[in-house]
């Protein structure tokens, strides 16, 4: 199967930890826990949440209109400085999605300068200092277009249920794909 595209989602700081009701990824040795194998879901676990909350450093990040704003400029020129589009984009108080187009190069890497200039236009066009997303991400490979619009829809709907156009920026190429 031939990727076409990758839906990437980030959580902001502390909103999503191990433990989590929800599942979590984790991979790491804790002498009190023992290890955890890696690329596994596994599921909520009231104290490693516990433990996670306890080792938090900084309050949990929740996304104001002016980080969202700040988020937005920060990925219309990550868009522009790239060759892959995003279809669709939810950014909230709590994650961001994004549906991304296929690109030869490592999404992992694509990701992490996301995250990385999304945090510099977040820190330098606001107040807010503290960290802005989760250690982790949401990867998913699109490998067909059912799955492609099912995602575009699903982003989309996150962006109706807060009062917005359904592609709310203009950085979007809703034809992306």
């Amino acid at each position: 199967m031939q990727t076409i595209g990758f839906h990437l989602v980030k959580s902001g700081y502390g909103l999503w930890l191990p433990g989590d009701c929800r599942g979590h990824w984790l991979a790491a040795w804790d002498e009190q826990i023992g290890y955890y194998e890696p690329h596994q879901l596994h599921g909520g676990d009231p104290n490693r949440e516990r433990m996670a909350r306890e080792r938090m450093k900084h309050p949990v990040t929740r996304f104001t209109t002016a980080m969202v704003d700040a988020t937005a400029r920060a990925m219309a020129a990550c868009v522009a400085a790239s060759p892959w589009q995003v279809a669709a984009a939810a950014i909230e108080s709590t994650h961001m999605h994004l549906l991304i187009t296929y690109t030869p190069r490592d999404i992992h890497a694509v990701a992490k300068w996301i995250v990385q200039q999304t945090t510099k236009a977040v820190h330098g066009e606001t107040d807010f200092s503290g960290p802005l997303w989760c250690e982790g991400k949401w990867l998913t490979f699109v490998f067909d277009e059912e799955h492609w619009e099912n995602t575009r829809q699903y982003i989309e709907r996150h962006n109706l249920r807060r009062g917005l156009p359904a592609q709310p920026w203009d950085w979007i190429t809703p034809d992306a794909r």
